[in-house]
């Protein structure tokens, strides 16, 4: 559940690799925005519809020592 008060992490989304950028804003300045994302798995779902740019994810949801995070995988054949 989204907060009226909450925090949100900008992410920058290139070539399917997230990464933090280091801003954080309020629930304000993205109110109404399509690149507000309330889980990880939804910001892999908005990447793949909307392509790179720029997101907004709650804080603290973002993994705890990772610099990058791969969305995108590139599936190879077993034949």
């Amino acid at each position: 559940m989204v907060r009226s008060s909450q925090r949100f992490d900008e992410i920058r989304v290139y070539n399917g690799i997230a990464e933090l950028t280091g801003k954080s804003v309020d629930r304000a300045t993205v109110r109404g925005s399509a690149s507000v994302c309330r889980s990880l798995s939804e910001l892999g779902r908005s990447v793949r519809r909307l392509g790179d740019g720029y997101f907004y994810l709650p804080a603290l949801l973002w993994p705890e020592g990772v610099k990058e995070l791969p969305l995108e995988v590139v599936w190879t054949t077993m034949s």
